[in-house]
């Protein structure tokens, strides 16, 4: 066998268990470097080199792929060695495995992971069937009065507490995660110059946020917020994802249940699982993976959020599946996600993407009693639907579409910037019918303050919409705390008052974009784009192209990003 066909084997491999270089949004940037294949060539290479990576997983000679991939991540200057080995170490038995198990062909598995081109085969093309009952009319929203009840909810997402934080360690390192002990230049040679160090409370740069400053938030929420329950939308250990352990994922789940309980023993929280609770991160075995299972997180998960509010009856529910239903008031209904079962990189789909679990049949089920009782709800997850593999997105589009006035509320995470989504009519794609709302993160990851978020949503009486009535942001500058070693927390702003919005229903957000994408140098807009990274000093800025992509970013909720712009 050839030494270039080795190496399209290795990229291969490479491509597949290795999703953490600092640039990595998706597969393809993993090779952002001078020496890097254009996706074309990528492409290629994986269509030459599947076969041969099948025959040799058969043959049990994957021990050759891994130290040629080492090899070539190394060279390619992609990570260090250690970072490297470690990385191929923990992906290569599950990939290899699904590689080994999907029906796939080579350029069907070639084109799902690496976007190649797109897939018929029907294991990634699946429809779920919808109640053959009408859909009820749709009657435009009403404001509440002024003096109705009002709720508040405190959310939060994208924690990524770092036990392993280090002032002072570099900040600016060639590692995916900076401002530890073991941070190091990429390249030793290097100059290190003053400002590439950690600060106290936190870095902008390749960095998440150590334990001292999420405990900070959490006693100035405690003392300074009123508010009614929690929304925590997972994504809890840091972006070591090269070497994690069980162990690790367990230990950020304690102890950030444990600072809830300290800081919020008279609040019910009400969380949703992030992507990164797993090791290897996103991968979420269905239940058909009889080689591995994700009963290890599950079950403690059960234990933990029990604790922080959850009643006893989910516990098979959680230890399931991870998701859920319960009834929070009268009249309204919390239905919480697990979206890992639907993103690309959760490579388990790629053997049988179909609905894992049934989730999006029971969440039908949940809205159609739902609508029949006339109740309202809400809905948290982590990862939004946007981000999903294309069928599982169009469904569940599909669902919000049919459920517009029963769902009031979508509340999700992920990104870790601000922002939020919009649904269309998919009869008539200019009528908005719902919105979703993307909190930004607690941890700095990258180039971001910390923050939190703050929902006032319509009160519990007697037929309350329980809509979305304004969200506040509140932050810490980064640049300011270190400078001074005094963390504020600060209000960012109200979207009420900072886009002029009488509500916050579909079509008043689509009206703002509107007007956005007619003026794309208004005031408005440079708010938008400033509260998108928590009014982050290490913001890059936004040309002509960018702000017009930005702007389309927010009408788009479907991975395929089928509304004109």
């Amino acid at each position: 066998m050839s030494f270039k066909i080795f190496v399209f084997c290795s990229i291969l491999v490479l491509v597949c268990s290795f999703p953490v270089n600092k640039q990595c949004h998706d597969l393809k940037s993993c090779f952002n470097t001078n020496k890097s294949p254009s996706p074309k060539q990528l492409c290629e290479a994986c269509y030459v080199a599947m076969p041969i990576a099948r025959d040799i997983i058969k043959k049990n000679e994957t021990k050759s792929i891994k130290e040629i991939a080492t090899f070539i991540c190394t060279y390619l200057k992609i990570e260090e060695l250690k970072i490297c080995a470690d990385a191929i170490d923990l992906f290569t038995a599950p990939v290899l495995n699904i590689i080994n198990t999907t029906t796939l062909n080579d350029i069907e598995l070639c084109s799902v992971g690496l976007g190649c081109g797109p897939v018929t085969n029907p294991i990634l093309n699946w429809n779920i069937t919808l109640p053959n009952i009408p859909k009820p009319p749709v009657f435009p929203p009403i404001l509440p009065s002024h003096d109705a009840p009002k709720l508040r909810i405190l959310h939060l997402s994208d924690i990524h507490i770092d036990f392993e934080y280090q002032p002072g360690a570099l900040a600016d390192c060639g590692q995916p995660l900076c401002c530890r002990n073991s941070s190091t230049s990429k390249f030793n040679s290097d100059p290190i110059e003053n400002d590439q160090f950690a600060g106290y409370w936190g870095d902008y740069r390749n960095c998440d946020v150590p334990k001292w400053t999420v405990e900070n938030m959490f006693e100035h929420i405690a003392k300074n917020e009123e508010f009614d329950f929690i929304y925590w939308t997972g994504d809890l250990p840091p972006h070591n994802v090269w070497k994690q352990t069980r162990e690790d994922q367990l230990n950020a789940l304690d102890v950030l249940t444990n600072l809830f309980q300290k800081y919020f023993a008279d609040k019910k929280v009400f969380p949703a699982l992030g992507n990164h609770e797993a090791t290897p991160v996103n991968l979420y075995p269905p239940p058909f993976v009889k080689q591995d299972n994700i009963s290890w997180l599950y079950s403690q998960l059960a234990v933990d959020w029990v604790k922080t509010g959850l009643p006893e009856s989910l516990v098979q529910n959680i230890t399931k599946g991870a998701f859920y239903s319960l009834q929070l008031y009268p009249g309204l209904r919390l239905i919480s996600l697990n979206m890992n079962y639907c993103p690309n990189e959760n490579f388990y789909l790629y053997i049988n993407s179909s609905d894992p679990l049934g989730q999006l049949a029971w969440l039908v089920d949940i809205l159609q009693n739902s609508e029949k009782i006339g109740e309202k709800v809400h809905i948290i997850g982590h990862i939004p639907p946007q981000s999903c593999l294309e069928s599982f997105s169009k469904n569940y589009y599909r669902i919000v579409n049919r459920y517009e006035s029963t769902i009031v509320g979508q509340f999700f995470g992920h990104t870790h910037s601000e922002k939020f989504r919009l649904f269309y009519d998919l009869e008539d794609i200019k009528r908005p019918v719902n919105v979703l709302y993307i909190s930004g993160s607690v941890t700095t990851y990258s180039n971001l303050n910390p923050g939190y978020r703050l929902f006032t949503i319509d009160g519990s009486y007697k037929n309350s919409s329980f809509q979305v009535l304004d969200h506040e942001t509140h932050f810490l500058n980064l640049t300011e705390a270190n400078l001074t070693l005094k963390p504020i927390w600060r209000k960012e702003y109200s979207a009420k008052e900072a886009f002029n919005l009488i509500s916050l229903y579909p079509q008043d957000w689509n009206e703002l974009l509107n007007n956005l994408s007619k003026n794309l140098n208004s005031p408005e807009l440079e708010k938008l784009y400033r509260y998108y990274s928590k009014s982050s000093d290490n913001q890059g800025s936004c040309d002509f192209g960018c702000r017009k992509s930005f702007i389309c970013d927010f009408r788009q909720s479907r991975s395929d990003n089928f509304i004109p712009c």
